[in-house]
């Protein structure tokens, strides 16, 4: 991961334990499968700086997911990650295996929860 893909996927201040352990899960998966880039975009938010944007959906979340370009889109969205749904099958697993689950909020973000 080059230091725009760090910086762009850093982990948010403030945010809760299991949104720490969602972000460490996404990142597991996106780093072993070399999908890493996010188009440029910063690609987590605590669900209190989502609140402070103004966004509707997903500020109850433990984690929100940018996937608006980027490697990360097919993660995250299933239109994105049809027609095999690999990468979405992938990431559903690692979440799954941490307790989370992910919710697409429209179509370039997402938000994970504990299921």
């Amino acid at each position: 991961m080059n230091n725009e893909e760090e910086t762009c996927n850093a982990i948010p201040e403030n945010l809760s334990t299991i949104g720490e352990r969602a972000h460490r899960a996404i990142m597991a998966v996106l780093t072993e499968c070399e999908a890493t880039d996010s188009g440029g975009c910063r690609s987590f938010y605590s669900p209190a700086e989502w609140l402070d944007r103004g966004e509707q959906y997903g500020t109850i979340s433990e984690l929100v997911v940018v996937y608006d370009g980027g490697d990360l889109a097919g993660f995250f969205s299933l239109d994105a990650s049809y027609p095999t749904y690999k990468s979405h099958t992938l990431m559903s697993e690692a979440l799954a295996a941490e307790g989370l689950y992910c919710e697409e909020c429209t179509c370039w973000y997402a938000a994970i929860y504990e299921i």
